[in-house]
């Protein structure tokens, strides 16, 4: 057998409950102690030339053979798109490497984390993860991933191939991951709601208000469309940290992740900035039409943050939908808020002929051809920057604002993504809510994740 898919799923299910009775105790510390969710979420079939040889990447792999044949296993969480795509390209890596041999094993997402924690318990479980980049420090801390070798994988070539926010798969001195795919944040625009306003997509904080103010619609106190969602616990929280505290000329961490800087002057005017739509201009409502991508799919909402991945939802859900993209409008400067899965090697194959074959198979996953390829099949971005410019990009008017984005898009640090998110919405609810302050409910909020910064920071002396 060479992969592990839908079609063979009577033995990933029978995985899943041997696996589960060690979850109960190891999913409390890895899936709440260090839990978080991501946010998951355009046809050009492979060449002959594509598929006929494994890509090269310029990392040192192509000369790194197993001694003898050799099995990995290949863990990443059950999303259609991706298991599917991911089952075609292993025969193509395998046909390419005849001696390795690649076992494809996927969960649910929501038991993704728990499978993964009781692998760690039971010291089992997969040789390459993919994974949430915000998941990596954890997975340091509980040494489960073994560093990416520097001789093979430089950290100088993986900065300069990239675009900046791989950094984010850095710890300390080391990389542990490789990502095939990104995703970026820009504004989506109705552009029905816009022209009857007779107004333009904003390209600045000053225009993002004035075009919310033209183009909201209430009757009496009730909303018919907002101007601009309200989505704190959607991308709002990223908006704010890594967009709108950027643009206005704060970079939000210490360069070594270890200080926050949200309370700074400029986070706190930042966050007033974003809480005025609602508290100021009231141009929308928290939880409108339910939530911010429902009210921009239905048609009531004229403005709306999120990632690239959701145009390829939309064409399902609102096809006829007739809306634009274009990236976030700045302010003293330019930002993004980015974030990525990425493919890890476990301590499972740290050394040896599965440590070769697992380098190779992150080097295959993380190549231009795979992710040319993956684009267009999953709808998430090259992570390459040399692929940027390739027409078949750019051309799309809704991905290219995404693409034009990357080079100004960053990952925030993840110690725990829950509870920073956590924290940014609850204070987003004192100032909504309980008109407290945004320097007091900054400074509180800051003070919950720095004290986890602290704590993890000290595991590394």
């Amino acid at each position: 057998m060479t992969t592990r898919d839908r079609s063979s799923r009577r033995s990933t299910v029978d995985r899943r409950h041997l696996l589960k009775a060690g979850a109960a105790g190891a999913g409390a510390l890895a899936a709440t102690r260090f839990g978080g969710r991501a946010f998951a979420q355009d046809a050009t079939p492979a060449t002959p030339a594509d598929t006929a040889s494994a890509p090269t990447t310029g990392f040192a792999t192509a000369d790194l053979q197993v001694s003898a044949p050799t099995t990995i296993q290949y863990w990443q969480y059950e999303l259609e798109s991706k298991t599917t795509f991911t089952n075609e390209l292993i025969p193509e890596f395998m046909a390419a490497n005849p001696n390795i041999t690649v076992e494809h094993v996927n969960f649910p997402y929501d038991d993704f984390r728990q499978q993964v924690a009781a692998a760690v318990q039971a010291g089992e479980g997969p040789d390459v993860l993919n994974v949430y980049y915000g998941w990596i420090p954890a997975y340091v801390q509980q040494q489960f991933l073994a560093p990416l070798s520097p001789d093979i994988f430089p950290a100088a070539q993986i900065e300069s191939d990239f675009y900046p926010m791989v950094t984010a798969a850095k710890v300390a001195d080391s990389y542990y991951a490789l990502p095939t795919a990104v995703r970026t944040l820009a504004l989506f625009c109705n552009m029905d709601l816009l022209n009857a306003a007779g107004v333009q997509p904003p390209t600045n904080w000053e225009e993002t208000v004035a075009v919310a103010k033209a183009t909201v619609k209430k009757e009496g106190d009730t909303f018919i469309n907002v101007g601009i969602t309200s989505d704190i616990g959607g991308q709002g929280h990223n908006w704010w940290r890594e967009a709108l505290i950027r643009q206005n000329g704060l970079v939000p961490y210490s360069e070594d992740n270890r200080t926050l800087y949200w309370s700074n002057p400029e986070g706190v005017e930042a966050f007033n900035y974003l809480t005025s739509f609602q508290m100021e201009h009231g141009v929308t409502q928290a939880g409108f039409q339910t939530d911010g991508p429902t009210a921009f799919q239905v048609g009531a909402a004229a403005l709306h943050v999120d990632g690239s991945y959701r145009v390829g939802s939309l064409a399902i859900s609102a096809p006829d939908l007739n809306y634009a993209v274009v990236p976030l409008p700045a302010h003293k400067e330019q930002a993004s808020f980015a974030s990525f899965w990425a493919n890890t090697i476990t301590r499972n194959a740290a050394e040896g002929d599965r440590n070769i074959a697992s380098m190779k198979f992150i080097d295959f996953m993380a190549s231009e051809s795979v992710q040319r390829r993956w684009t267009p099949r999953i709808g998430e971005l090259p992570a390459r920057q040399a692929l940027s410019s390739l027409p078949e990009f750019t051309s799309n008017p809704r991905l290219a604002p995404f693409i034009d984005s990357l080079p100004f898009s960053y990952a925030t640090f993840l110690v725990n993504e829950a509870d920073l998110r956590q924290a940014v919405i609850d204070a987003y609810d004192q100032v909504t809510l309980n008109g407290l302050d945004a320097e007091s409910a900054i400074a509180e909020a800051q003070a919950r994740v720095q004290a986890q910064l602290d704590e993890y920071w000290a595991t590394f002396g």
